[in-house]
């Protein structure tokens, strides 16, 4: 690990950074004058938290947040902007959001302008989001599409990506080119430090079926953008705009949705790659992959850590003990920082964070913030405990596949009516278990396992000891507590160097007899490793 500083590069939705801690305040009825301090404050806590990049949503659904300084008392009404241009919206999802950015336009100051300047104030480079094909509404959220959205498809009802309704079809050069023509009008108005393209809201604009020869269209577009880019920098005598991109964590998965990255890569398309899952920090992310793709080159790569760690877990969210294990794990494969991603649920989710206290989320800002700051430099990360979690991240969602339509159910079936029924998990870990100073123990609970059941551990072919494991049986695991889990066993195995190797492991399960009812199905899953500080 050569970074000096791993970086911070948080994504921010049109209203999730101010929305929750504004409603708060406006019980007080805030002035534009307030909302102007309260967002410049929020802000300075990012600054004071060692944040380098903030990228803030601008433009999802075809419509943005980029406004003039006029106004009317009409702004808080959803879709009826004081500003536009005959080619945008703005957009407003909610008439809360309204109000308040109709309040800073009526004390004469630019939403965004606020944002850009005092990032500036604290050091930070200021980044313009654009969710590519944002489908909130459409997706079953919202029955309708977004109206701008909606107006494209009635004069093109072809553009409409029926098979992920709410989506348009970027194989259209009509779609492309209205992409295009925000990004020239936005970089126009506004001196940004460049931009960053969401493609995981919501991952697909082209059909299935046609996704990976079209992938020539995204690289064409990149290209354009990387053009507007550069004649902006030129324009304001300033150096290279920068063109981060947010896209799944797997190459397979970014080449099956037309995303050519070595392409962006090599051209020098791109500054940053931000490969994330949808929803949830993946602690087994292969960032080397990408890292080995910007090699020679300047571009970086910051991966996504997520609040949530797998669907149906509502009860707690992720916890500092495992951003430190996650930013570990990315950094000794190359990653030069993380990128947080929906990080307001920390203080507007409905469940307590982990970990749990008295105080309700509200009261977790600025406080979560603080986890940000260790993630900085490995010597924090070192000091302190780590927790990882290798949990089935989508397990809900058509037998594991993910929004991407790549399988992530990280489990282990144990089939009892086989006759030798054997299944392995990997799990990247990158620690060094031989240590004195610390302590690693391997976790995992197994659902639909009757005591006289007998399982077969290994650790990278190495048989584990009987001798050594911790088998506790439990009623059950309640929402209040994670994932709903019926009667389960959870095995806790003291880790230790051989077999343990820093990096990828594997662990194999095999139900060594099988007795009882013939059709049991054995579920291995929820694995985790705890690195204590001895």
């Amino acid at each position: 690990m050569t970074e000096d500083k791993f970086q911070i590069v948080i994504n921010w939705d049109p209203s999730s950074m101010w929305h929750a801690i504004f409603t708060a305040a406006d019980k007080q009825d805030p002035d534009s004058k307030e909302i102007q301090s309260m967002l410049e404050s929020i802000v300075d806590e990012h600054g004071r938290a060692g944040v380098d990049t903030l990228v803030h949503c601008v433009w999802a659904g075809f419509q943005t947040l980029m406004m003039s300084c006029q106004t009317s008392d009409s702004y808080d009404a959803p879709y009826e902007p004081p500003y536009d241009s005959g080619k945008h919206e703005v957009f407003v999802r909610h008439a809360e959001h309204g109000t308040f950015l109709a309040k800073i336009a009526s004390g004469g100051t630019d939403f965004i302008d606020i944002l850009l300047q005092q990032c500036r104030r604290n050091g930070m480079r200021f980044v313009a989001g654009l969710r590519m094909n944002d489908r909130h509404a459409g997706s079953g959220q919202c029955p309708l599409l977004y109206p701008h959205v909606q107006k494209m498809v009635d004069a093109n009802p072809e553009w409409h990506l029926k098979e992920f309704p709410g989506g348009l079809n970027y194989k259209y050069d009509g779609v492309r080119d209205a992409v295009l023509s925000f990004v020239e009008e936005f970089l126009e108005r506004h001196d940004v430090d460049g931009l960053e393209f969401d493609w995981m809201r919501w991952c697909h604009v082209f059909t299935t079926s046609e996704a990976v020869e079209h992938a020539p269209y995204l690289t064409d577009f990149t290209r354009k953008a990387r053009h507007l880019l550069d004649a902006a920098a030129d324009r304001r005598g300033r150096d290279r705009l920068v063109l981060g991109v947010r896209i799944p964590s797997n190459l397979d998965e970014c080449r099956g949705l037309g995303y050519d990255v070595a392409a962006w890569v090599d051209e020098e398309l791109v500054d940053y790659l931000c490969p994330s899952d949808f929803y949830y920090t993946d602690f087994n992310c292969q960032v080397d992959d990408f890292v080995t793709l910007t090699e020679g080159t300047a571009c970086r790569v910051y991966p996504s850590i997520h609040p949530k760690s797998a669907t149906h877990n509502r009860a707690w969210l992720l916890g500092p003990e495992h951003y430190r294990a996650a930013a570990k794990n990315f950094y000794a494969f190359g990653a030069h920082g993380v990128s947080p991603y929906n990080y307001q649920h920390h203080w507007d989710s409905p469940v307590l964070p982990n970990p749990k206290g008295d105080s309700g989320p509200i009261d977790m800002w600025p406080t979560a913030m603080r986890y940000l700051t260790e993630l900085t430099n490995i010597t924090s990360i070192d000091a302190r405990e780590r927790h990882y979690l290798y949990h089935p991240l989508w397990s809900e969602h058509a037998e594991g596949h993910s929004p991407t339509l790549a399988y992530e159910n990280h489990r282990i079936i144990l089939d009892h009516s086989t006759g030798d029924s054997c299944g392995s998990f990997r799990f990247r870990l990158a620690e060094m278990v031989a240590d004195e100073a610390i302590s690693a123990t391997l976790m995992f609970k197994v659902t639909y396992m009757i005591e006289a059941d007998a399982l077969e551990i290994r650790l990278n072919d190495h048989v584990i000891s009987p001798a050594s494991i911790d088998k506790q049986w439990h009623l059950g695991q309640s929402p209040a507590k994670g994932r709903p889990l019926g009667q389960y066993f959870q095995f806790r195995i003291p880790l230790t160097a051989p077999p343990v190797v820093f990096g990828d492991n594997v662990l194999t399960v095999r139900l060594a007899n099988r007795v009882g009812m013939p059709r049991r199905m054995l579920n291995v899953q929820e694995f985790e490793v705890k690195v204590d500080m001895k």
